[in-house]
């Protein structure tokens, strides 16, 4: 687990490039597909790649604690 916590920004940044040529082979491959939908897709990514950091599951168990409502 060290090892993983280690390469922390690393491997998130090569996982976010890895996805950018993801986009750009769909985009090639499929003309018809809109650069905003991309745009968005790359976003999203972008979203589920940064919740799954420690600072982003840290942040995401606050904000559930801040909405659950107390009895």
């Amino acid at each position: 687990m060290e090892f993983i916590a280690s390469l922390f920004p690393i491997l998130h940044l090569v996982i976010l490039i890895a996805g950018v040529f993801l986009l750009v082979f769909v985009k090639r491959k499929y003309p018809k597909v809109h650069n905003f939908e991309l745009i968005l897709v790359f976003i999203l990514f972008f979203v589920l790649v940064a919740i799954f950091t420690e600072p982003g599951l840290e942040l995401l168990k606050k904000l559930i604690l801040h909405i659950q409502i107390e009895k």
